[in-house]
């Protein structure tokens, strides 16, 4: 199935079935929308990247990207990364035919799954928390866990060498399990805090470990760090294309604000920005598969250091251009601002990243 036959499909649901009330009724409730994962779910978006022995199609997961910025552009919320990402990379991964196929079914039929990584923040590490898997089962906790309020599964990373380092998925009912909602001003994703608390670990519920458990772990989050920088691409995009039509059509002192070159200057500034990083997310994508793990790595750091300070800044840009208009509720803007501005931060901002990406090529 060609990428564009896909754009055109999800475009067609967005166009036809998520009208704008649908979509300010989610953000309102921080993403919460369990019937479109369930229509998301029913035309096959979680299966895109599963493997085909799962009834998936295996697409590489490059070719979510333009989907993300579609999905940025559009400002729709909910996990659709994670439910999107997760079934290929875990089910390429995990062992044995009978946990394999329990996990697809889950997966692919569109069970809510949320990531209990500590490595979504760089610098607040230690205050995010780790979980930890001993001979008592799985302990610790992690502060940042998106929708783990409203998830069916965890997906819970336990970092460490090589030989500690694990990928595991249980169910949410487990036993020692304790989910706590935080307060967000996300308006597409909730958060929540997860303490483990001896959590019984079974065999099936281990997808890797060891050097297998390190490399899936770094796979993880690199492709989440270029997902949400394509997402922040999207939303970049649509600021721009607003602001440009805003200028357009505002007047003062009898002509269109467009006309005045200050307002010419911004424009044009975050358009080069805009299209900086939509050719720079395409070409990450575009390469992953013919770079090594390492240099895969930090290709998604630099680009997401660059995603997070465009989204904020060309965001920012669209307040000035749209002045007093642009600062109130009733106005869409502040919805994608706030968006941006979380996304910014998920994997690492343009410090923080900036700062892993240049650690690692000293180290290098």
């Amino acid at each position: 199935m060609a990428d564009d036959e896909i754009l055109q499909a999800v475009k067609g649901f967005l166009d036809r079935d998520y009208p704008g009330e649908r979509r300010l009724a989610a953000l309102r409730a921080h993403g919460e929308d369990p019937r479109l994962l369930e229509e998301a779910a029913r035309q096959g978006w979680f299966g895109l990247v599963a493997p085909e022995a799962e009834d998936g199609l295996g697409l590489d997961p490059a070719r979510l990207v333009p989907l993300l910025r579609l999905l940025g552009q559009r400002l729709v919320p909910g996990p659709l990364m994670e439910q999107m990402l997760l079934p290929g990379l875990l089910l390429r991964t995990a062992p044995g035919d009978s946990a394999r196929s329990r996990l697809a079914s889950a997966l692919i039929g569109g069970a809510r799954v949320a990531v209990l990584d500590p490595g979504v923040t760089l610098d607040w590490r230690a205050a995010n928390g780790s979980p930890v898997l001993g001979s008592g089962g799985l302990a610790g906790s992690v502060d940042l866990v998106r929708f783990g309020a409203v998830s069916d599964l965890f997906v819970v990373i336990v970092d460490g060498t090589d030989a500690k380092a694990t990928v595991l998925v249980v169910d949410r009912a487990r036993s020692g399990i304790t989910v706590t909602g935080h307060e967000s001003t996300d308006p597409g994703a909730s958060y929540a805090g997860v303490s483990l608390d001896a959590v019984a670990v079974e065999q099936g519920d281990i997808i890797a470990q060891g050097e297998d458990g390190a490399a899936l772990v770094a796979l993880l989050r690199s492709w989440q760090r270029v997902l949400v920088a394509a997402e922040l691409a999207g939303i970049a995009r649509h600021m721009l294309d607003a602001s440009v039509e805003f200028a357009k059509q505002r007047e003062q002192f009898g002509r269109p604000i467009g006309s005045f070159q200050a307002i010419k200057h911004i424009a044009a500034s975050a358009a080069q920005r805009v299209i900086m990083l939509e050719s720079f997310v395409e070409a990450v994508a575009a390469d992953s598969a013919a770079l090594a793990p390492k240099e895969f790595a930090l290709a998604a750091l630099t680009l997401k250091a660059h995603a997070a300070g465009v989204g904020r800044s060309v965001c920012e840009d669209a307040l000035q251009i749209h002045g007093g208009i642009g600062f109130t509720h009733e106005h869409e803007l502040h919805w994608y601002y706030k968006r941006a501005l979380s996304l910014r931060t998920w994997y690492g901002d343009e410090r923080e990243a900036a700062t892993e990406a240049g650690r690692r090529m000293v180290s290098a």
